[in-house]
Order: structure tokens, then sequence, then C-alpha cells
């Protein structure tokens, strides 16, 4: 594959998509293939397994931060990062990234209920909720946003936009993103060890879409992704979402119907989310 025609608000510049795709699945994997070997062998290792975990999770933005230095120079590597530092934008995109995943996982569990599921439990004003603030910063840090946004939105979706038209550009991106997770679907301590990997890649499509329209709507605002991303990841374990932590697979099953739903809507009406500058 040639080198991609990126767009930026000032400038284009060029980055080899294969390249980029490359590195950033050969390195986050061979992080990763320490823990597998352990898992397959039944050893324990040394350091703790979320070390191995976190290091992998920053191959995406630290791989798009260097091939942009590499390929554009420091002037397009300054741009890429300070997409990090758009902050005015609209409080209702910041409500829409930090609260729309609550509500979705919220009516999910709502109507997992109505099926005839166990209600988690929930203890509205106790210990466990003061926590979730600090776990959201936690989160955004070295829970995936802030190691993985500066490659999957900042370098691959222009270059996926550069080919494709919406939605194929965000559902190829959540193809992506999906196969980049597989290794850690074999890892006990992951996350998403835990899940099915179907269901976490019918989930992950939704997804894309919905924070491409974060996205743009933001003014290509990645600090807007990553509260996002850190919401969705956030959320989904104090609302015990997880087939885990719920006891069934219902609760996922209805946070994936939903957010297809909600991709399905914004793709529809997506002439109304058309601007690239930040909303004031």
């Amino acid at each position: 594959m040639q080198p991609v025609n990126l767009r930026t608000a000032n400038s284009i510049f060029y980055i080899p998509l294969t390249l980029y795709l490359l590195l950033t699945f050969s390195s986050a994997w061979l992080i990763w293939l320490p823990l597998l070997i352990a898992e397959y062998l039944r050893l324990s290792l040394p350091v703790p397994s979320f070390v191995f975990i976190t290091l992998g999770s920053f191959a995406p933005s630290i791989v798009a931060l260097f091939l942009t230095w590499r390929y554009a120079g420091g002037t397009e590597l300054r741009q890429l990062m300070g997409r990090a530092l758009v902050w005015r934008v609209s409080p209702a995109w910041y409500l829409l990234a930090i609260a729309g995943p609550a509500m979705v996982m919220l009516l999910a569990m709502g109507g997992h209920i109505l099926l005839g599921g166990t209600m988690p439990d929930y203890v509205p004003f106790g210990a466990r909720w003061l926590i979730v603030a600090v776990n959201f910063f936690l989160v955004f840090l070295i829970g995936g946003p802030l190691g993985e946004e500066f490659g999957w939105r900042g370098v691959v979706l222009p270059a996926l936009e550069a080919r494709f038209s919406p939605p194929w550009d965000s559902l190829i991106l959540g193809i992506i993103w999906t196969v980049w997770h597989l290794p850690l679907f074999f890892i006990a301590a992951s996350a998403q060890h835990s899940l099915p990997f179907w269901l976490f890649a019918l989930l992950t499509m939704p997804l894309c879409i919905l924070i491409t329209l974060v996205y743009h709507s933001s003014g290509d605002s990645l600090l807007l992704v990553m509260l996002f991303h850190a919401a969705v990841n956030t959320w989904s374990g104090a609302l015990k979402i997880s087939p885990e932590a719920a006891g069934s697979t219902i609760p996922l099953i209805l946070v994936m119907l939903l957010t297809w739903i909600a991709a399905l809507l914004f793709f529809v009406s997506r002439k109304r989310f058309t601007s690239k500058r930040p909303l004031l």
C-alpha cells in the first residue's frame, strides 16, 4: 500500500499506512507475547501482567507520533499532539462523550431486568461510586485512550477517509481495532478475557462510527475522543455490563444493539454533523 495523503487543518503530509499498521500490531503483540506464553505454559512472570498490557496498549499512539515526526516533521507532530488539547467544544459534546455511554448501558441493563435478569448491586451513594471519577482518570491515562487514539483517530481514520466513504471508513477501522485486541482475549488479566470475541467485534464497529461523529463534530478533537473512549471503558465496569460481572451476556448484547441503533441514526442524519471546526 502506498503512503496515504492525509490532510490536516493546515497542510498535507504522507504517512505509510501499511508501515503504521505493521509496527503497531507487531510491537503491541510482541509486548503481550510473554503473557500468552505464560498462559499457555502456566508460568508466573516476575512482572505483573498489567504492566505488559499497559505497555502494549501505548503502541498505537507511540507509533503514530514517531511516524508523523519521521515522515512529516516537528510541525506536523506538534499539530497532531495539539489535537489532544482542543477543548473549546460545545458542552453538549462533552455530555455526549462522557454520559452517553452510561445512558446506553443503563438502558441495556434496564432491558436485561425487564427480560427477567437480575439487577446488579448498585449503591447510589456508596464508596464504590466515589472512586468512579478516579478510575475514569486512570483509565484515560493508562487504560487505552491516551495510548491508542493518536493512532486510531489521528492517523488511521484520516487515511481510511481518503480512500473510503462513510460509514465504511469507520467500519474498517472497527475491524482493524478489533483484530489488534485479539491477543488480549487469551490473557486472563485483560479486560477482554471474559468477553465473547464476536460480541466485542460487533460492538466495536458501531462505536467507531459514533467516535467519528464526536471527533469531527468537535473540530477533530482527540481530547473528546479520548474522553469518549475512557467513558466506555469506565462505565462498563462501574455499571457491571461485562458477562463476568452481570452473570449474563444479555446486557452486553443489548448495549451492542443499542449502539448499532445510535450509529445508524447518526449515519442517516450525518449531513447534520459536518462541522470541522470547534463549536464555541
